[in-house]
């Protein structure tokens, strides 16, 4: 059994690193938000705390709990403040900044000193570590709904556009224009080709269908 014990705690401290590795590779990753989101990412924890609550218990006072969550919920207000949040194409983005690593390095830290206390003094701190995740999320994503309810309160940002869309759709109407302007000189008319008249859209270079007033790639007002 102490064996089985020993093996466990390298799979344990493997799988460990994984997670870590790969949540150091995709936290700068851009999602897309919205109200129900953020709902969704604040009770689920909030619901999964207070039924291990109910079924564990703790044998941490109150007022240590009451700490650790007012902690947590300060690194979470924190997190969710220095979380750049932005409209992009009329969806509202988000993306974590160097300050999620601060905030995940120093939650990390406080559960790890827990586990190792409880462990000394033979206590239950598992609802400890809990209540710090838990209120981390209540403010991280309490602070983004926030943002996210203030009417005009977002930056806006138009879509990367790759370099050879960009040049693509610069040279087209280019020469699209020139060859009108062949045409209209061996016709003998010098009418200028109306800036309505685009085959590309200006935001993600797509090409456009005459008549529509929205892109269908990234539904940008093309009129």
């Amino acid at each position: 059994m102490a064996t089985f014990l020993k093996y466990l705690r390298y799979v344990s401290f493997a799988i460990s690193i994984i997670l870590i590795l790969r949540m150091l590779r995709s936290y700068r990753k851009i999602r897309s938000v919205s109200r129900k989101s953020c709902v969704v990412a604040i009770v689920f924890p909030i619901a999964t705390f207070l039924i291990y609550s109910v079924i564990i218990g703790s044998s941490l006072p109150s007022i240590a709990l009451s700490a650790l969550f007012a902690f947590g919920l300060a690194l979470g207000v924190w997190q969710g403040k220095k979380t750049d949040v932005w409209v992009e194409n009329g969806r509202p983005r988000a993306q974590n900044t160097i300050w999620f690593l601060v905030v995940w390095a120093l939650s990390y830290t406080l559960m790890q000193v827990l586990v190792q206390l409880g462990t000394r003094l033979s206590l239950n701190v598992g609802i400890g570590t809990m209540c710090v995740s838990t209120a981390i999320a209540l403010g991280s994503q309490g602070f983004i709904l926030i943002r996210l309810s203030q009417t005009g309160g977002l930056p806006v940002r138009r879509a990367a556009v790759p370099a050879e869309v960009a040049a693509g759709s610069e040279a087209a109407p280019a020469a699209a224009t020139s060859a009108a302007t062949r045409d209209s000189s061996a016709s003998g008319s010098a009418a200028p080709s109306s800036p309505r008249e685009r085959l590309y859209c200006s935001v993600c270079g797509a090409k456009l269908v005459p008549g529509d007033r929205f892109c269908r790639t990234c539904r940008a007002v093309t009129r």
